[in-house]
């Protein structure tokens, strides 16, 4: 099952995000991220976090939502709140949506959740997308799109692709290392790793943009 978590700071568009959004079997927001349901014609189920950013009329929006209100002292952040409550749903791909712009502190953070052992697999800002690579994958990001990868955990990080302009074969990534602005050939791209665990990061938009 797929969830999908809300959170605050800058989500792409509706048309963006595409048929992407028909792949969550539940929607669950954090904190302010439910400022972003309506936008992107999702009803949440459950809104969770300290309630420090959200409006109060967007909540009295959604009247059949179960509240979970957290104290703002607390050690978690609202998003890992919304992961670990996707998790007790039952979902086992994670899709957050939001987090572009703002405070660079809490993009720091979130990227490092993706250092985890249960990371979340995919994240959608305002105009990246941003994927977690494990295992063997089949991908399509679009011919002639610009992809970038970033090596996670401490230990080595090797692949074997296909559909890149310049492969990643011969490479043994470690933390610090990275490849950036790669060349899409192919419709699909496969990765296979064998060892270790990246993101891969492409613009939502046009790739002109980046």
């Amino acid at each position: 099952m797929d969830g999908c978590l809300l959170i605050g700071g800058k989500a792409p568009d509706k048309n963006l995000l595409g048929p992407r959004m028909n792949d969550w079997d539940i929607i669950i927001a954090a904190d302010s991220g439910l400022h972003h349901a309506r936008s992107l014609g999702l009803t949440p189920t459950e809104l969770i976090g300290d309630f420090d950013s959200v409006e109060q009329q967007c909540i009295d929006d959604y009247p059949d939502m179960i509240i979970h209100r957290h104290k703002p002292d607390k050690d978690e952040t609202d998003t890992e709140l919304g992961i670990e409550l996707l998790r007790r749903r039952g979902a086992r791909r994670i899709h957050i949506v939001g987090g572009g712009g703002g405070r660079l502190d809490h993009l720091y953070a979130l990227l490092s959740l993706f250092h985890r052992e249960n990371p979340p697999d995919y994240w959608y800002t305002h105009r990246e997308h941003i994927q977690l690579i494990q295992g063997e994958m089949l991908i399509y990001p679009g011919i002639n799109r610009r992809v970038s990868f970033f090596p996670l955990g401490t230990g080595e990080c090797r692949m074997k692709t296909s559909g890149l302009k310049w492969p990643l074969d011969s490479l043994r990534w470690k933390v610090g290392d990275f490849g950036i602005s790669n060349i899409v050939t192919n419709e699909e791209v496969k990765i296979e790793m064998k060892k270790g665990k990246l993101i891969m990061v492409y613009d939502l938009g046009n790739e002109d943009s980046l």
